[in-house]
């Protein structure tokens, strides 16, 4: 009787206690360099990034500060979390937990009154020789892009989307959501005047990065990336890309290049119940 007892008793500190881990609320502080539209440093209009976390925070439970710092510094920071592509940081710090939570695509943006739309294939028929824009230090080594035209620089988006307007540029090289956006803001009457043709195989990924020395890191890890898969299922988070893309298509592939991202940065099980 008094083992039964004492059973009974373990049962129920045991049940106890795993109700109140599942309860357990998390505060966590997350750092981005400010990046429109993912990340914007802005009272009510911070980016499709921060609308994403800030939906699986309320989903999950969290309580999710987002701090803004230069990427510079974020990168030198070896010891916070982080956000945004895990390739910029991977070399300096150790995470405990890497979960993708968007997808970003380079993209060819195009002045439809000044070029018709182009394949992107090198020799395409029919297309002009072809000058190249980009932003200043995005490209590493600008002699990749010599089989699709000349290249040049931009200091700025703003410079870069109006060269390609006054017809300077055939192609603006940009990422698709930022492209859009410039596009909105400089030119909203000529939204329907701009082409833009994602570039295959250019997909990354924005992730929240966990530091291996942030405690409870594995299990916040865990409650983020479940909060982005009830997202995903109850409709919020298409409603979040529907927002950011506007008149665009969502890119076909967004969700199965998600995945896979998960599937490279994966949280096994085994650290899940840590």
């Amino acid at each position: 009787m008094k083992h039964s007892i004492q059973g009974a008793i373990l049962f129920f500190l045991l049940v106890f206690s795993s109700s109140a881990s599942a309860r357990e609320q998390f505060s966590i502080t997350l750092q981005a360099n400010e990046s429109v539209p993912y990340w914007i440093e802005k009272p009510f209009y911070r980016g499709m990034g921060y609308e994403i976390i800030a939906a699986i925070s309320k989903e999950m439970g969290i309580t999710t500060q987002i701090e803004f710092r230069p990427l510079k510094r974020l990168i030198a920071d070896t010891a916070n979390n982080d956000l945004g592509n895990p390739l910029f940081y991977m070399n300096n710090q150790s995470f405990a937990a890497i979960i993708p939570i968007a997808v970003t695509y380079s993209a060819f943006f195009s002045y439809r009154p000044h070029t018709k739309a182009c394949s992107l294939h090198p020799n395409a028929n029919g297309c002009t020789p072809r000058r190249i824009g980009a932003l200043k230090g995005t490209i590493s080594d600008p002699s990749a892009l010599a089989t699709f035209g000349t290249f040049e620089e931009s200091y700025s988006h703003e410079s870069l989307f109006k060269k390609l307007k006054k017809g300077r540029i055939t192609l603006a090289l940009e990422l698709d959501l930022v492209g859009n956006q410039s596009i909105r803001t400089l030119f909203p009457n000529e939204v329907d005047n701009f082409d833009v043709q994602i570039i295959p195989e250019t997909a990354s990924p924005i992730a929240i990065m966990i530091d291996s020395s942030t405690p409870n890191a594995l299990m916040i890890g865990c409650r983020y990336q479940d909060g982005i898969h009830r997202i995903i299922q109850n409709g919020v988070y298409q409603k979040i890309l529907q927002k950011y893309y506007g008149k665009a298509p969502i890119p076909s592939d967004w969700y199965s290049n998600l995945s896979n991202f998960e599937a490279l940065y994966a949280i096994t099980s085994s650290k899940g119940d840590q």
